[in-house]
């Protein structure tokens, strides 16, 4: 009788315990990711077409074409959605989050948020063939390739077709007409 009541005791502890256990879990809740506003889910639309309309040397093709971001993580969340999905010709897409002082050797495409905007971070791919892009205001005539603005709640962009093809890379003619206006002297 003894053993039986001791294994019992055991039996309640253990039940006891995993009730405990089943308790915590189901009070913790995992604090949700919020969706990506509206507009950087626009800009990410905008962005993944940008990368669709250029032509990067033979040279730095590869089987994935990778942007990169400074800061803007509601745009870089808002790319990332279904992102197994998206290519850029054969080219499979990836996204990387860089700090300053980050290398950025292998990024195709940088993303410079308005709010980090240094002329360091693009400065240093000024002559690679790294497409830069942001929401910075001047970005394009400051010496980036592409600059998002808003505009009769619409958004627009202007494009340094100069600084582009500095970097070897070629934008294609149809993305050209969109812009609001190229810009064909560099500074």
């Amino acid at each position: 009788m003894r053993g039986f009541s001791s294994r019992r005791s055991r039996v309640r502890a253990l039940v006891a315990a995993a009730a405990a256990i089943i308790a915590v879990l189901s009070g913790v809740h995992a604090e949700p990711t919020p969706a990506p506003s509206r507009e950087d889910q626009f800009k990410a639309a905008y962005l993944f077409n940008f990368v669709k309309f250029v032509e990067w040397p033979a040279t730095s093709a590869s089987d994935v074409l990778t942007v990169c971001f400074v800061s803007a993580s509601g745009v870089l969340d808002a790319l990332n959605v279904r992102i197994d999905e998206k290519r850029v010709g054969t080219r499979r897409l990836v996204t990387r989050s860089v700090k300053a002082g980050d290398t950025l050797s292998g990024c195709d495409a940088l993303y410079v948020d308005s709010t980090a905007i240094d002329l360091k971070h693009y400065e240093t791919v000024s002559d690679a063939p790294v497409l830069t892009v942001s929401d910075a205001k001047s970005f394009a005539r400051d010496g980036g390739m592409i600059e998002l603005f808003a505009e009769n709640n619409r958004l627009r962009f202007n494009v340094n077709l100069a600084r582009a093809q500095k970097a070897g890379l070629r934008i294609n003619a149809n993305l050209l007409q969109l812009a609001a206006t190229v810009e064909k002297g560099d500074k």
